[in-house]
């Protein structure tokens, strides 16, 4: 069966980009700046202990839906609105369009600004195509089209009032404290050399942050470390525009049978079990 896009379409392409990876904190801080996703992962995650698994599983569910077919696509989508149906708390519902279109939001925001940072300007006609393409992402998770920013500007100035529009309260700062800091339980040898790499991913997540969010943190930003988040960011889009692209894209590439192979495992197994509480709810009937 086809894939649900073209291999040259521009969603595969910026999506198959490492320097969409440096953009992983952003988007979590992002979608954690909401209240309602905030609390909506305070009440139905351990997020504490494994702040990075709620984003895996996002990934791999748009990796899905990206890379892989249409029928694993529509599959996908189900199971994950299914999941939804039961984070539900005061004033909020995980399947709310407004909710996952924020959180969508941040994925394509974030991916945009990888690209352009990390590897330089995306034409405006491959930005246009790509926010329309993952346009059908988020309809597949549960955003109707009629919901969603028509184009990309408008995309682009629906981010900028969200974004005016958030207050961080006790528990976003508390969450977003956890993905800044994350506490890795990792032996001591190991802990070392990650301690530079800790280091870029917070000064990364956090200059590439809308000021707005990043000025109601608990983390006072100055002249000093703007210029160290700029020499950082040079750094690492220098190191990745010198390597061609089917290198620079090779790891991810490889890895992408794996990731749909996990979503194909994850998406028969909700279907059984799907399966077997109709037979439950049959038999109980009967």
């Amino acid at each position: 069966m086809a894939d649900r896009f073209p291999r040259n379409a521009p969603i595969r392409r910026l999506n198959s980009e490492p320097a969409v990876m440096a953009a992983a904190g952003r988007a979590l801080v992002l979608q954690l700046a909401h209240p309602a996703v905030a609390q909506g992962v305070h009440d139905h995650s351990d997020f504490k202990r494994d702040p990075f698994t709620r984003l895996q599983g996002t990934l791999e569910a748009v990796n899905a839906v990206v890379f892989g077919t249409e029928a694993l696509a529509q599959r996908v989508g189900q199971r994950i609105q299914w999941v939804h149906s039961f984070i539900t708390g005061p004033g909020y519902t995980a399947n709310d369009p407004s909710n996952l279109l924020w959180v969508h939001a941040t994925l394509v925001d974030s991916a945009l600004w990888a690209n352009e940072a990390l590897l330089g300007p995306v034409p405006a006609e491959v930005a246009e195509t790509y926010y329309q393409q993952m346009k059908e992402v988020a309809l597949v998770f549960g955003v109707p089209l009629d919901a969603q920013p028509e184009t990309l500007a408008d995309f682009r100035a629906y981010v900028d009032e969200q974004v005016a529009s958030f207050e961080l309260g006790p528990v976003a700062k508390d969450l977003i404290g956890w993905i800044l800091k994350p506490q890795l339980r990792l032996p001591a040898p190991l802990q070392i050399p990650l301690v530079p790499l800790r280091r870029r991913f917070r000064i990364v997540t956090l200059g590439s942050l809308p000021a707005a969010i990043r000025d109601q943190l608990d983390d006072p930003w100055d002249d000093a470390r703007q210029a160290r988040y700029e020499r950082t960011i040079r750094d690492l889009g220098r190191a990745l525009r010198l390597a061609p692209r089917p290198l620079r894209t090779g790891v991810l590439q490889a890895g992408n049978p794996l990731m749909l192979l996990q979503a194909r495992r994850h998406v028969r197994a909700f279907e059984e079990r799907q399966r077997g509480r109709a037979a439950t709810s049959e038999s109980s009937a009967a």
